[in-house]
């Protein structure tokens, strides 16, 4: 099972913005259209690592760039499974 993180926004500017700011800090990062398992206000999520979500967390509080919402998405070969890991 593989385990990933997908962080939810209030708009798309604050995710265009998260998207800007992991790349110039060399951090891995995908926007996608928010799963349908999730809600949200955007229409925009992006895939992150879970790995890095302390630093991630660190910068975008540096940054004032808000967040929604944090969620662990684990896939197995039977689906996904979405769980929130942290909830702002």
């Amino acid at each position: 099972m593989e385990t990933y993180c997908v962080v939810t926004f209030e708009s798309t500017q604050h995710s265009l913005m998260f998207e800007k700011l992991l790349k110039d800090n060399r951090l891995g990062v995908k926007l996608m259209p928010v799963p349908r398992q999730l809600s949200s206000s955007c229409g925009t999520a992006a895939y992150v690592s879970c790995d890095e979500k302390d630093k991630i967390l660190g910068l975008t509080k540096d940054n004032n760039i808000p967040i929604s919402e944090f969620h662990i998405l684990e896939v197995s070969k039977s689906g996904s499974i979405f769980s929130k890991l942290i909830k702002k």
